[in-house]
Protein backbone atom coordinates (compact mmCIF):
# COMPACT_ATOMS: atom_id res chain seq x y z
CA UNK A 1 0.00 0.00 0.00
CA UNK A 2 2.76 2.18 0.67
CA UNK A 3 4.50 1.65 -2.47
CA UNK A 4 1.44 2.46 -4.23
CA UNK A 5 0.85 5.79 -2.38
CA UNK A 6 4.30 6.75 -3.54
CA UNK A 7 3.57 6.11 -6.58
CA UNK A 8 0.79 8.06 -6.51
CA UNK A 9 2.65 10.73 -4.80
CA UNK A 10 5.31 11.22 -7.55
CA UNK A 11 2.78 10.77 -10.45
CA UNK A 12 0.94 14.06 -8.66
CA UNK A 13 4.20 16.15 -8.24
CA UNK A 14 5.17 15.32 -11.70
CA UNK A 15 1.87 16.18 -12.44
CA UNK A 16 1.74 19.18 -10.83
CA UNK A 17 5.46 20.56 -12.25
CA UNK A 18 3.78 19.86 -15.68
CA UNK A 19 1.00 22.01 -14.87
CA UNK A 20 2.70 25.01 -13.31
CA UNK A 21 5.20 24.94 -16.67
CA UNK A 22 2.27 24.79 -19.21
CA UNK A 23 0.45 27.86 -16.92
CA UNK A 24 4.24 29.98 -17.33
CA UNK A 25 4.36 29.04 -20.78
CA UNK A 26 0.87 30.44 -21.21
CA UNK A 27 1.26 33.60 -19.29
CA UNK A 28 5.00 34.25 -20.91
CA UNK A 29 2.97 33.53 -24.86
CA UNK A 30 0.35 35.99 -23.32
CA UNK A 31 2.79 38.78 -22.27
CA UNK A 32 4.59 38.10 -25.78
CA UNK A 33 1.20 38.20 -27.86
CA UNK A 34 0.24 41.77 -25.91
CA UNK A 35 3.59 43.48 -26.58
CA UNK A 36 3.23 42.11 -30.48
CA UNK A 37 -0.13 43.15 -30.39
CA UNK A 38 -0.88 45.40 -33.37
CA UNK A 39 -3.23 48.04 -31.71
CA UNK A 40 -3.62 49.98 -34.99
CA UNK A 41 -6.30 47.35 -36.12
CA UNK A 42 -8.10 46.80 -32.81
CA UNK A 43 -11.59 48.11 -32.69
CA UNK A 44 -12.31 50.95 -29.78
CA UNK A 45 -14.75 48.49 -28.69
CA UNK A 46 -12.33 45.70 -28.49
CA UNK A 47 -9.46 47.83 -26.39
CA UNK A 48 -11.85 49.31 -24.46
CA UNK A 49 -12.92 45.89 -22.69
CA UNK A 50 -9.89 44.37 -22.92
CA UNK A 51 -8.56 47.93 -20.87
CA UNK A 52 -11.75 47.50 -18.46
CA UNK A 53 -10.83 43.37 -17.68
CA UNK A 54 -7.54 43.83 -17.19
CA UNK A 55 -8.13 47.30 -15.05
CA UNK A 56 -10.29 45.29 -12.89
CA UNK A 57 -7.84 42.30 -12.27
CA UNK A 58 -5.49 45.33 -11.30
CA UNK A 59 -3.33 44.29 -14.17
CA UNK A 60 -2.37 48.11 -14.89
CA UNK A 61 0.66 47.95 -16.69
CA UNK A 62 -1.18 45.15 -19.14
CA UNK A 63 -4.33 47.62 -19.23
CA UNK A 64 -2.37 50.91 -20.19
CA UNK A 65 -2.02 50.01 -24.38
CA UNK A 66 -5.56 49.34 -24.43
CA UNK A 67 -7.03 51.77 -21.99
CA UNK A 68 -5.02 54.33 -24.21
CA UNK A 69 -6.35 53.60 -27.65
CA UNK A 70 -9.93 52.94 -26.48
CA UNK A 71 -9.50 56.65 -25.20
CA UNK A 72 -8.48 58.08 -28.17
CA UNK A 73 -11.38 56.50 -29.84
CA UNK A 74 -13.45 58.46 -27.33
CA UNK A 75 -14.56 55.84 -25.05
CA UNK A 76 -15.43 57.95 -21.71
CA UNK A 77 -14.95 54.98 -19.14
CA UNK A 78 -11.50 53.93 -20.92
CA UNK A 79 -10.53 57.67 -20.41
CA UNK A 80 -11.71 57.59 -16.79
CA UNK A 81 -9.21 54.32 -16.08
CA UNK A 82 -6.15 55.64 -17.98
CA UNK A 83 -6.45 58.97 -15.95
CA UNK A 84 -6.45 56.97 -12.21
CA UNK A 85 -3.53 55.11 -13.56
CA UNK A 86 -1.51 58.10 -14.38
CA UNK A 87 -3.01 60.16 -11.85
CA UNK A 88 -1.97 57.92 -8.54
CA UNK A 89 0.48 56.35 -10.90
CA UNK A 90 -0.74 53.18 -10.96
CA UNK A 91 1.24 49.59 -11.68
CA UNK A 92 4.73 50.23 -13.08
CA UNK A 93 3.00 53.82 -14.93
CA UNK A 94 5.24 56.93 -13.16
CA UNK A 95 2.84 59.26 -11.41
CA UNK A 96 1.91 62.02 -13.99
CA UNK A 97 -0.74 64.15 -12.53
CA UNK A 98 -1.23 66.65 -15.44
CA UNK A 99 -1.71 63.67 -17.64
CA UNK A 100 -4.20 61.73 -15.88
CA UNK A 101 -6.11 64.54 -14.86
CA UNK A 102 -6.00 65.18 -18.64
CA UNK A 103 -8.04 62.19 -19.19
CA UNK A 104 -10.19 62.71 -16.34
CA UNK A 105 -10.97 65.88 -17.27
CA UNK A 106 -12.12 64.61 -20.55
CA UNK A 107 -13.83 61.74 -19.37
CA UNK A 108 -15.21 64.26 -17.12
CA UNK A 109 -16.36 66.64 -20.06
CA UNK A 110 -20.28 66.98 -20.74
CA UNK A 111 -22.05 65.05 -21.33
CA UNK A 112 -20.80 62.43 -18.86
CA UNK A 113 -21.89 60.71 -15.61
CA UNK A 114 -21.98 62.45 -11.87
CA UNK A 115 -19.34 59.35 -10.87
CA UNK A 116 -16.68 60.95 -13.30
CA UNK A 117 -17.70 64.44 -13.03
CA UNK A 118 -17.04 63.62 -8.92
CA UNK A 119 -13.96 61.78 -9.59
CA UNK A 120 -12.61 64.27 -11.88
CA UNK A 121 -13.39 67.33 -9.22
CA UNK A 122 -11.70 65.48 -6.42
CA UNK A 123 -9.29 65.06 -8.06
CA UNK A 124 -8.91 68.76 -9.29
CA UNK A 125 -9.03 69.23 -5.76
CA UNK A 126 -5.75 68.53 -5.01
CA UNK A 127 -3.97 70.96 -7.25
CA UNK A 128 -2.61 74.04 -6.31
CA UNK A 129 -3.97 77.25 -7.81
CA UNK A 130 -0.79 77.91 -9.90
CA UNK A 131 -1.24 74.93 -11.87
CA UNK A 132 -4.89 75.28 -12.49
CA UNK A 133 -4.51 76.77 -16.11
CA UNK A 134 -2.38 73.96 -17.19
CA UNK A 135 -5.01 71.56 -16.13
CA UNK A 136 -7.52 73.71 -18.14
CA UNK A 137 -5.47 74.35 -21.10
CA UNK A 138 -4.76 70.42 -21.19
CA UNK A 139 -8.21 69.48 -20.25
CA UNK A 140 -9.50 71.30 -23.17
CA UNK A 141 -7.24 70.25 -25.46
CA UNK A 142 -7.64 66.53 -25.33
CA UNK A 143 -11.51 67.04 -24.92
CA UNK A 144 -11.06 68.72 -28.19
CA UNK A 145 -9.62 65.82 -29.78
CA UNK A 146 -10.88 63.23 -27.87
CA UNK A 147 -14.06 64.34 -26.02
CA UNK A 148 -17.56 62.85 -27.55
CA UNK A 149 -18.45 63.64 -30.72
CA UNK A 150 -14.62 64.67 -31.22
CA UNK A 151 -14.28 60.87 -32.16
CA UNK A 152 -15.67 57.59 -32.60
CA UNK A 153 -17.80 57.79 -29.39
CA UNK A 154 -20.58 60.22 -28.70
CA UNK A 155 -22.68 60.54 -25.03
CA UNK A 156 -25.37 61.71 -23.72
CA UNK A 157 -27.62 61.60 -21.01
CA UNK A 158 -30.57 60.02 -21.25
CA UNK A 159 -33.31 58.32 -18.95
CA UNK A 160 -33.88 54.52 -19.54
CA UNK A 161 -37.69 53.87 -19.80
CA UNK A 162 -39.55 53.85 -16.31
CA UNK A 163 -36.34 55.61 -14.51
CA UNK A 164 -36.39 59.40 -13.29
CA UNK A 165 -32.44 59.34 -13.23
CA UNK A 166 -30.48 59.91 -16.35
CA UNK A 167 -27.44 58.11 -17.16
CA UNK A 168 -24.48 58.14 -19.61
CA UNK A 169 -25.63 56.64 -22.40
CA UNK A 170 -22.78 56.56 -25.65
CA UNK A 171 -22.82 55.54 -28.95
CA UNK A 172 -19.80 53.91 -31.25
CA UNK A 173 -19.64 54.72 -34.68
CA UNK A 174 -17.74 52.24 -36.08
CA UNK A 175 -17.30 53.57 -39.04
CA UNK A 176 -15.15 56.16 -37.42
CA UNK A 177 -12.00 56.21 -39.14
CA UNK A 178 -9.28 56.66 -36.58
CA UNK A 179 -6.00 58.63 -37.26
CA UNK A 180 -3.53 59.33 -34.70
CA UNK A 181 -2.62 63.25 -34.52
CA UNK A 182 0.30 64.24 -35.78
CA UNK A 183 0.64 66.21 -32.64
CA UNK A 184 -0.75 64.43 -29.34
CA UNK A 185 -2.33 66.53 -27.34
CA UNK A 186 0.27 65.51 -24.11
CA UNK A 187 3.30 66.83 -26.17
CA UNK A 188 1.69 70.22 -26.61
CA UNK A 189 1.08 70.28 -22.88
CA UNK A 190 4.14 68.07 -21.54
CA UNK A 191 6.28 71.11 -19.99
CA UNK A 192 4.09 72.14 -18.10
CA UNK A 193 4.00 68.99 -16.33
CA UNK A 194 3.70 69.22 -12.21
CA UNK A 195 3.80 67.18 -9.61
CA UNK A 196 1.53 66.84 -6.17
Amino acid sequence: MRAIFAYGNSTLRIALRLAVIALASLCVMSVAAQEDQDFSTMSGVDANEEGKRLYRAKDYDAALPYLQLASEWGFKDAQFRLGQIYFKGLGATERNPLRGLAWLGTAASKPTSPQMEKGFQSSLEKVSEEHRAAVDRTVAAYAKLYGSGAAAVTCRMQRPLGSNLSQLACDYDKSYSYTKPAKSAWEEHESSAFAL
